[in-house]
This record gives structure tokens, C-alpha cells and sequence, in this order.
């Protein structure tokens, strides 16, 4: 290592030329990286996807969903398994564990399920698939103008038309488009038609099928050319079946489908229809593969769209979600806040370090910054807002290496020796604490890589881009800054810049703070050993009481201010969509008026609503309004007031199962609960008692769940006639299918839709229970039944779907927090104690279990159990090679739980709860907390070797080391002050962490300097008094690991 830093400083040449590359070639690395919101997480889901049409969720759960389900039991790798059975169809989702490889697991779950030879026969398609790993990037609505009509066949034309001009464009490739159902051909006869011609749907579906044909009949070769036979009879309109023979009549005559029916082309009935601002619209979404690069895909669109709203004067394209935007805003407010961190950092270096000291020191933050953009495109890392913050989280701490060496050279310097001489040995001298303060700082950032759940995949990105720029850090503190500072006018006696002139003050005070003000305090604080630890170990107490009086609060995440809130609706299954959208007119109303409202609180009246976005789901049922707010830092009130305004103007809405407010956090609803258990109506009752009971909790609101009221059904029960008959419930059921659900005669490809020609009842015929009970059941020989003389009817109350939860039938309770600040784990337990466990006591089969926040959290939580036990032992082992004294290195470890007390006291003055981002912060600072350790024990042991008696030595090491330990504070301190300080909504997702290590490093600190001397003093003198207590005559330097190790160094080479 020697004779490294010693070649550098003879050919400072190269030295500068290793810095112009490093800058160069990270500079074009950093051009090419991908930008994105969040960190690129790849998908760990597998689904299995059922259509069964025309099947009740009974019947896709016993057809398909179980029988699935016990095929994959056991699949290797499965974390666990939930499914939902609907009406005609059901979902299979398979979470996998973290680190399984996704495209083989999606192969043994495809080979499972074709072993399935039982499904149903009406079982359209069983896929088994997974999502590409993709990110959002935009979506945009087509609308007619103002004044201007156009259809949704027209609208679906033209965003077609958009679709296949956008995928034309570099970097663009996933594209969905939203807002219609699928198109179809219906058949639709009346009953008396039926009766008049004695026809059966079924007859018609095979007439269609067998005439509307394109198809080849093999070919003639008549040894000069090869003839194909073919027939081209194939319509793909609706009027193109019209003269399509049904059959013949006894007199000749010819019956053709138009004789006996009418057939449309329409849509589905599955409305899906999407408005913008109250105008019915047709949406487009544009998603980026991993591979392609979010700001280059949106400005893309964007350019389109302006281009498209220029060319025509019929529809207007308008934007509705823009990733971009939301990247760019957090990318500058984070850009901002690192510009303002790096001011603040060479300002405080500036001050207490020689000028030209300081700067080659600060000179490290673009050179590691850079340095880190060479390193990690073989990484999964982009910028993005998790990367970013990990570039600020690291600003104070990258340089804290380069401060102490370069300190210590300037402190040899002083002591008379050459510039050459005292970089060499000032390097040399600290590089053992630098090499292991840096080693486990990377460690403790290393445990966010093997975390869990969402927050292991999003915070993953941070550790490395903390671990790349350390990595670089040391390479420049240990050989390029040295060279740097050797050759540096700071080292050259006489010389005095203008600055050293004008601010020599600031460093004049540090040195009063130290000799009038620190060195006093730890002299004191070591006379009086016991009083001093009482003190810390009070601070100790008292900052976990705060926690205990929940004076600072304790939740899972923090709240995430988003600028969209969606109002969810849902009406009683099978509510008519005229009647949802009456409710979805009502609350966009109340929207617009509470937008009026808000607008006084702007300071330039701007409308901090900027516009809304409808949809209707569920057969018309559910609808959901989606709120586009101003962005958040333009705007002076969070989501969570809008929320809580709009409540208050809507108010409740008649017949409704639910209306929920909903915001944005990336980690789930705050309090999710699924029941478990076998029965389903058991399950039922026992989620009516617990809605019930957190209705009536104040600390919870927007209480639903996800097993709504299902569909009224008609049950149809053989009468003794229909047996009398011959008659089986399969022939009922199968001509009222027909008839009601439809006959699906033939399936038509039309351009890029794949079209369904169904035969079924017109609509006049399916209107009411009267006509149902009329229809005629048609019996082989040709006579007919009113279905009233077969079977008996009964209106009952179906399920709207069933889920199931690890093989166990599920129903799921939602609810927010009233107020996002509070404890939520002390509301959780209040459930607990309050609801839940009378509900145990009631219902003996039932048990519960916390999705949402709850369930994240305990994967982090679980998984830092496994993980930090290894991490602290790895750490400790550098510590123990690097001091090579167990007792010293449980030392370093004993003050670490101390900067909880910072912490504590950081979220208390900023009124933040604590949570797992905290928790993050705190890992974070054990590496820099060690870091300081290791420098003041470092010295003491130096001082030890050099002769000087142990309190002497202890007192001097604390002194000398006072400025290094205090600037790397005051620089990690100065890196987060932005972010401490920022007020902007958006950035209080990352707010607590920068407590964490801000307030935290500042208790560091002050235990490092004041309470470790103690401790030492403390450790020394229990091992003198056990040796005096044996009888042996030793002195305080004699038991200290550094003195013992001179000696044998000494022994070995005598």
C-alpha cells in the first residue's frame, strides 16, 4: 500500500489522468442510463386465467379454481396462493419467492395444469401466463370536441389508428387500449317467431355455422396446374347472415334467419366504458419494458398527440397520467436538494479545513458520483427516485473518508515533515479505520439488498448505488487524494490564501470549541465516569418512553402524497348503469365544487383540481372516478385534505355497498384483514360483526370489503310434470341458457377483434321474471312447455365471487387510517383485542390474517432477522481485525443502540412517526456511527504506541481526533439538511430516513466524543482492578491490545 500511494505522489500525472477518465467515461455512462419513477421490480406473480361463460362463481371455483388449486399444492418456490372465482370467469395467482427463476416456475405451473383432463365442457380457455416486466409511462384519452359527435366505433377506429402510428416510434412497444367492450353479432329472435316456425336456437347456430364458411377443399392437379377448391361464403357484418337458409318449408318455401330474426352488430353487454370530463372517451395506455426508457417513450407520445391535436378538429387527445412528469418533478426536487447538500458540504469544508484542502477533498463527491455511473450498467440500477435519494444519502458520508485522511496529512504537515512525507504516513496511519469504516458502512447498506416484500425490491437499488460510491470513495481517498493534497499549496510553508485570511476565524473557532469548550466537557465527563453514564443511559430511557407514550408515534410506512385520488363506487350487483352513473354525475359534481372551494387556498386562485376521469366496471355496478390533482408542489393542501373536503360535499350515497377515497401508497392500504375458514356463510357473519365493528372505531374509515352483495338469482327446481315427461334439469337449463346467456354459433376475425356471433332472445324477451317463467321448453318430438309447468322458480341472492387464500376460503376487509399519522400498530391491536377476538370465540372455525401494510412490514421485518444478525457479525469481525481488542470492539458496538436517541428525538421535533423507512435510516448510520469510533480508537492506540500513559493518551486521542469526527457530522448533517428542511409533499416518503441519519449522526457524535472516552476509561479500569485482585502489579498500558502487540512484534523479531 506504501509504495501505491508513494508511486502516485511521484507521477501525479497519472494521478490526474485515472481523474479525467473516471469523469469522462461516467459522464457517457450517465447519458445512457434509464430514468424511471420507480426502480425497475420484476414481477414474481404467475396467473392462471379461467372463462367459463355463463358459469356462476360456484361453478368456476368446483369446475376449475379447485381443482388448479390442488395440482400446484406444493410447487417448489410457491410463497402462496389466492384465487377469485366471477361470474363466467376465475383467477389462479401464484406468488413466487424472491430469487425464483419466474420462466421455469411458469413452466411447471403450465405442466400442472394441462394434467387436468376434468374441466367442465363449457370451459372456453384455461391460459397460464405471466406479466412482462413493464413500467408505466402515460396514458391519454381520446374525446370529441365540444360540439362535435362522434361513436365509440368511430373512437375505437381512431385510437386504433394511434395505436399502430405510436408503436411505429422508437422505444415504444406496449400499448393497451380501454374504454369499449368487445363488438359481437347478435342473433335476437322473439319467442312467437320461434313458436311460429317451430325453430330452435340450436338449429340456427348450426344453419350460421355450416353457410358462413371460408374453407378449402384440397386441390385438382391435372399435370399443368395445381386448381384449389375453396368456397368464399364468409360475412363479417351482421346484414351479411341475413339470407342465410334456415331450413326448407313442407311447401318448398325457404326460411331465411331474417325471417325469423334480427341481427345487430353491437357491443358486449360488459360496459367498460371510460368518460373524461363527463365526455365519453376511449383510452390509451403506454407501458415501457425494462429495456426501454420512460422519459424518451412519454416525450414520444407527447410529440404525437400535439401533432394529432393539430391535424383534425374532431377529437382531442388529452393526457391524463404522465409518469415523466411525476419522474421529473421528484428527479429535480432531489437534483435541487443534492445541489443545495454539496454547497452546504464544501461550506463547512471550507470553513474548518484549509481551503485548498477542502477542495480536493469535495473534488471526490463527482468523482465517486461518476465513478459509481461506470460501475453499476451492469446492474439493474436507473435513475429514479430511489437511486437518487440513495446519491443524497451518501453526499455527506462519501467524503468522510477523504476528511479524515486529508486532516491527518495536514495535521503530519504540521508536525514538520514534508508534504511526501506526511501524506505518505498520514495516509498510512488512518487507512486501517478508513478501510473498515467504509467496509461497514457498505455492509450495513448491504442488509437493503436482501430485504423483502416491495420495499426489498424498491430499496435494493439504494445499497447499491451507496456501496458503488463508497467503493470509488476509498480508491480516491486512499491514493488519488493523497497525491492531490502532496502536491497541493496548502502543504507549502508561507503560503496563506486570501480565504485562510478572510474565514481564518471559522477555523479559530473550531479550535476554541475544542480546547475551551470539548476539552473541559470530556475531562469532566471522565472524572466523573458514573455521572456521565447515567446521564446517557437516562437520555436512553427517557427517548424509549417517548416512543411507549406514543409522544412520537409508531406506524408500518409513511404517507405517501400522490396527485390522483380515486373515489371508488359500488352499487348492489346488477344495478342498472343509467342508475351508477346518476351516482357518478352526483359526485363528479361534488368534485368540481369543492375544487371551487379549494381554489381561495392557492395564492395565485389556481384550480387544484386539474380534471376527472370516469370509468364503469362490473356489468355497470362499479364505477370509479379518478381525480388528476395539481401537482404537488404547486399546490398548498395535501391529498388527504381534498379527501377529506369531498367527503363532506358527497356525503353518503343512497343504495351503495361501498364509496371509498383513495390515494396513492406504493405499499397497500393501511389496514387490510382476511378471514379465513371453510364455510361461507359462516365467514359472512363473522365479517358483518367485524365491518361492524371498525365502523364504529373513530381511528378507521372507508371500511369495505371485497365480497359484495352478488347478483339476485332466479333458481329453477324440476316439478313432478317435467319428470313425468322425461324431462332432466340439463334440458331446462340448456335451452334457458340459450336463450338468456346466448348460443354461440361461430367465432369471425374482423381486423384485429375476434368477433362472437351469438343467437340468443332479443332483449324485449329478457326483461322480466314474466317472460322467463313463458318461455317455451321444446321437447324432441316437437311439442313445447311454458318453463312455469316444468319447474318451480325462486329469487335468491348469489355470490358476486369467492376467493380463496392458501387453499382456504377468504373474505377481505379493507379500511384506511382516520388519521395517517397515528400509531397503526396500536390501532391493529386494538382490533385485536376489541373485535377480533370475540369473533374467534363465536366462531371457533374462523381466523385472520393482515394483508396490505401489515403483511409488507412483516416481511421486512422477518427478513431483517435473518439477515442483520449476519451483517452485525461480519461487522464486528472488521472491527475486531481492525483494533484487534474484543473489549474495544463491544465497545464501539455498546453506543450504537445510543442513536436511537437521536432519532427518537428527530421524529419527536418534526411531529413524523416512526416506521420502516426510519428503521432504514438507522441502518444506514450504523456503518458511519463505527466509522467514528474506529478513528478515536485508532488514535488512542497510536498514542499508546508512542509511549504516552493511558489517560493521557485516551484525552489526546479524543482532542486531536475532535475536528475529523465533527466535520464528517457536520457534512453527513449538511448532505440531508435539504431534505430535512424540504416542505414539499412529495418528499415525505423519504423525509424519515433523513431524520434517521441526521439526528441520529448527531447523538453519534456526541457518544463518540464524550461517552466512548468514559467507556474506554471504564473497560481499563475493570481489567486493572481483576488483575489487582490477582495479585499482579500492572499498569493501565500494559493491558491495552496495542501495547501487548508492540511487545510481540517486538519478541518475534528479537
Amino acid at each position: 500500500m506504501k509504495n501505491l500511494i508513494a508511486y502516485f505522489m511521484k507521477f501525479p500525472v497519472a494521478v490526474n489522468l485515472i481523474m479525467v477518465m473516471v469523469l469522462l467515461f461516467g459522464t457517457f455512462s450517465l447519458i445512457g442510463i434509464q430514468k424511471n419513477f420507480f426502480p425497475n421490480i420484476a414481477q414474481r406473480y404467475i396467473y392462471v386465467d379461467i372463462v367459463y361463460p355463463g358459469a356462476s362463481p360456484e361453478e368456476v371455483e368446483e369446475g376449475a379454481i379447485l381443482k388448479i388449486e390442488e395440482n400446484v399444492k406444493g410447487l417448489e418456490g410457491m410463497e402462496r396462493i389466492t384465487s377469485v372465482s366471477r361470474e363466467n370467469s376465475g383467477t389462479v395467482t401464484i406468488e413466487m419467492l424472491k430469487g425464483t427463476d419466474m420462466d421455469e416456475a411458469l413452466i411447471k405451473v403450465k405442466n400442472e395444469v394441462e394434467r387436468i383432463a376434468s374441466f367442465p365442457v363449457g370451459i372456453e380457455s384455461v391460459v397460464t401466463y405471466k406479466h412482462d416486466d413493464v413500467n408505466f409511462s402515460i396514458n391519454f384519452v381520446i374525446t370529441p370536441n365540444e360540439g362535435k359527435h362522434a361513436s365509440l366505433k368511430q373512437l375505437k377506429s381512431t385510437a386504433r389508428q394511434m395505436e399502430h402510428d405510436l408503436l411505429r416510434k422508437e422505444g415504444i412497444s406496449k400499448i393497451s387500449i380501454g374504454g369499449y367492450p368487445d363488438e359481437e353479432i347478435a342473433i335476437l329472435l322473439k319467442e312467437d317467431a320461434l313458436e311460429a316456425y317451430n325453430i330452435t336456437f340450436t338449429e340456427i347456430a348450426r344453419a350460421v355455422a355450416k353457410t358462413n364458411l371460408l374453407m378449402t377443399g384440397g386441390s385438382i392437379k391435372d399435370g399443368e396446374e395445381e386448381l384449389f377448391i375453396r368456397v368464399r361464403n364468409r360475412e363479417y357484418e351482421g346484414e351479411g347472415l341475413e339470407d342465410i337458409v334456415i331450413r326448407n318449408t313442407p311447401g318448398g318455401g325457404i326460411i331465411r334467419l331474417k325471417d325469423v330474426a334480427t341481427i345487430k352488430d353491437q357491443w358486449a353487454d360488459s360496459p367498460s366504458e371510460v368518460y373524461f370530463n363527463a365526455r365519453q372517451s376511449v383510452v390509451i395506455t403506454i407501458q415501457s419494458t425494462f429495456s426501454e426508457d420512460v422519459i424518451t417513450a412519454t416525450d414520444a407520445v407527447k410529440e404525437y398527440i400535439e401533432e394529432f391535436n393539430n391535424s383534425q378538429d374532431l377529437y382531442t387527445a388529452t393526457v391524463i397520467r404522465d409518469s415523466s412528469d411525476l419522474l421529473n418533478q421528484r428527479i429535480n426536487l432531489l437534483v435541487k436538494n443534492g445541489i443545495i447538500g454539496i454547497v452546504l458540504v464544501l461550506l463547512f469544508l471550507s470553513l474548518f479545513l484549509n481551503p485548498r484542502i477542502a477542495f480536493w477533498v469535495a473534488v471526490g463527491i463527482p468523482f465517486s458520483m461518476l465513478g459509481m455511473f461506470i460501475i453499476i450498467p451492469g446492474t439493474p440500477v436507473t435513475i429514479n427516485m430511489l437511486s437518487l435519494f440513495g446519491l443524497i444519502l451518501v453526499l455527506g458520508i462519501l467524503v468522510d473518508d477523504a476528511i479524515v485522511v486529508a486532516e491527518n496529512i495536514y495535521r503530519h504537515w504540521q508536525m514538520g515533515k514534508t508534504p511526501i512525507r506526511a501524506a505518505v504516513d498520514g495516509t498510512l496511519e488512518v487507512t486501517p479505520a478508513v478501510v473498515s469504516g467504509v467496509l461497514t458502512t457498505m455492509m450495513a447498506f448491504s442488509a437493503f439488498i436482501f430485504l423483502d416484500g416491495r420495499m426489498g425490491d424498491m430499496f435494493k437499488e439504494i445499497s447499491i448505488v451507496v456501496i458503488a460510491i463508497l467503493f470509488v470513495s476509498l480508491i480516491e481517498g486512499l491514493i488519488i487524494l493523497p497525491a492531490h493534497v502532496a502536491h497541493s499549496k496548502a502543504l507549502k510553508k508561507g503560503y496563506k490564501s486570501q480565504w485562510v485570511k478572510y474565514m481564518g476565524w471559522a477555523e479559530t473557532g473550531l479550535l476554541k470549541l475544542r480546547d475551551i469548550t470539548y476539552k473541559p466537557l470530556v475531562e469532566k465527563a471522565i472524572q466523573y465516569k458514573t455521572i456521565t453514564f447515567a446521564v446517557f443511559t437516562a437520555l436512553f430511557i427517557i427517548s424509549i418512553g417517548m416512543v411507549s407514550a406514543r409522544w412520537v408515534n409508531v406506524t408500518f410506512f409513511p404517507q405517501v402524497d400522490g396527485d390522483n385520488i380515486t373515489v371508488s363506487l359500488t352499487m348492489p350487483s346488477g344495478t342498472d348503469e343509467t342508475v351508477t352513473q346518476k351516482q357518478v354525475d352526483k359526485i363528479t359534481k361534488a368534485i368540481w365544487e369543492v375544487n371551487e372551494d379549494m381554489r381561495a387556498l392557492q395564492p395565485d386562485n389556481q384550480s387544484i383540481i386539474k380534471q376527472t376521469f370516469q370509468q364503469f366496471q362490473g356489468m355497470g355496478s362499479k364505477a370509479t372516478v379518478q381525480i388528476t390533482l395539481l401537482d404537488g408542489e404547486s399546490r398548498n393542501s395535501t391529498t388527504d385534505d381534498v379527501v377529506l373536503r369531498l367527503r363532506e360535499k358527497v356525503g353518503d350515497v343512497p343504495g351503495a355497498e361501498a364509496l371509498l377515497y383513495e390515494g396513492f401508497n406504493p405499499f397497500g392500504k393501511a389496514l387490510v384483514i382476511s378471514l379465513l375458514g371453510d364455510d361461507n356463510d359462516i365467514l359472512r357473519a363473522a365479517k358483518e360483526e367485524l365491518k361492524r365493528g371498525l365502523n364504529e372505531m373513530p381511528e378507521v374509515t372507508d371500511v369495505s370489503d371485497n365480497t359484495p352483495i352478488g347478483y339476485r338469482e332466479v333458481e329453477l327446481q324440476l316439478k313432478e310434470k317435467a319428470h313425468h315427461l322425461g324431462i332432466s334439469l340439463q334440458d331446462v337449463i340448456g335451452q334457458v341458457r340459450e336463450a338468456f346467456w346466448g348460443n354461440e354459433a361461430q367465432r369471425l376475425q374482423r381486423g384485429k377483434d375476434e368477433v362472437k356471433v351469438w343467437v340468443k332472445y332479443s332483449e324485449d324477451n329478457r326483461r322480466s321474471i314474466g317472460q322467463l317463467e313463458d318461455m317455451k321448453i321444446r321437447l324432441s318430438n316437437g311439442t313445447a312447455y311454458p318453463l312455469s309447468e316444468l319447474v318451480t322458480l325462486k329469487t335468491v341472492n348469489g355470490f358476486s365471487n369467492i376467493q380463496h387464500l392458501d387453499f382456504e376460503r377468504e373474505v377481505q376487509i379493507e379500511a384506511n387510517q382516520s388519521d395517517p399519522n397515528a400509531s397503526l400498530p396500536d390501532v391493529i391491536k386494538k382490533i385485536e383485542k376489541e373485535i377480533l377476538q370475540p369473533i374467534y370465540a363465536k366462531y371457533p372455525g374462523v381466523k385472520a390474517d393482515y394483508e396490505g401494510q401489515k403483511r409488507e412490514s412483516g416481511k421486512v421485518a422477518n427478513s431483517m432477522q435473518q439477515v442483520m444478525p449476519i451483517i452485525l457479525l461480519l461487522m464486528f469481525c472488521v472491527v475486531i481485525l481492525t483494533l484487534r481488542s474484543v473489549t474495544q470492539s463491544i465497545l464501539v458496538y455498546m453506543i450504537i443502540p445510543l442513536s436511537l436517541v437521536g432519532v427518537i428525538i428527530g421524529h419527536w421535533i418534526h411531529g413524523m412517526s416512526l416506521s420502516l423507512m426510519s428503521g432504514m435510516g438507522v441502518i444506514a448510520l450504523i456503518g458511519v456511527m463505527i466509522n467514528d469510533s474506529l478513528v478515536l480508537i485508532n488514535a488512542l492506540n497510536i498514542n499508546l504506541k508512542e509511549g504516552m500513559k493511558y489517560e493521557k493518551a485516551l484525552l489526546d486521542a479524543a482532542i486531536s481526533r475532535f475536528r475529523p469526527i465533527l466535520l464528517t457530522t457536520l457534512t453527513t448533517i449538511a448532505g440531508m439538511a435539504p431534505m430535512l428542511l424540504e416542505t414539499s409533499m412529495q418528499a415525505r416518503f423519504l423525509i424519515p430516513m433523513a431524520i434517521s441519519v441526521s439526528y441520529g449522526m448527531a447523538m453519534a457524535t456526541t457518544t463518540t466524543l464524550v461517552l466512548l472516552p468514559v467507556m474506554l476509561l471504564i473497560a481499563n479500569g475493570t481489567k486493572l482492578k481483576w488483575q489487582q485482585l490477582r495479585g499482579r502489579e500492572v499498569t493501565r498500558e500494559e493491558l491495552e491490545p496495542a501495547i501487548k502487540e508492540m511487545k510481540y512484534i517486538e519478541e518475534y523479531e528479537n
